[in-house]
Formats: structure tokens, sequence, C-alpha cells
């Protein structure tokens, strides 16, 4: 989507998203290298999503703010995560 190649934030909290809209979200962010602050607090995301989000943060050399809190995503979950910041 072209539209989310200049996204700066991105703020989706209490919306239940899960690991489809985490996977969903993280495959449209793909290409973006201008975001900012990803806020996904308080939306059932396990280690599943977790996973995904931490392969497209890898390459997210601007990201300077990531929240993920109340989220189901464990130990493997969140080393996921540390590996991709």
């Amino acid at each position: 989507m072209e539209m989310m190649d200049s996204l700066k934030k991105v703020c989706i909290e209490n919306n239940n998203i899960g690991d489809r809209g985490a996977i969903a979200l993280s495959k449209a962010l793909e290409d973006n290298d201008t975001l900012l602050s990803l806020h996904l607090e308080n939306n059932n995301i396990s280690r599943e999503g977790a996973y995904t989000l931490g392969e497209m943060i890898s390459n997210k050399y601007k990201l300077s703010k990531l929240n993920l809190n109340l989220n189901p995503i464990g130990d493997e979950g969140f080393s996921r995560i540390a590996r991709g910041i």
C-alpha cells in the first residue's frame, strides 16, 4: 500500500487485533522507512504476532517509540522484538 510508505506514527490501541492483525500490519508497513512510533497497546498480540513485528521493525532505523504494553507476547516474543530493535 503506497499510503503506508510515508506514515510516521501508527496508533492502534485497545482494538484486539491479535496476531492476525499484527501480521497484516507488519506486512503493510514492510516498505515504510519513515515510521517513528508504533503504539499497539492492549491488542492481544502473542508470540506469533511479536515474531512478525520483530522482523518488520528490524529495518526501521527511525523508530524511536514502541508500545506493546498489555499484550501477552511472552519471553520468546519479547526476545524477538528485542532482536528487531
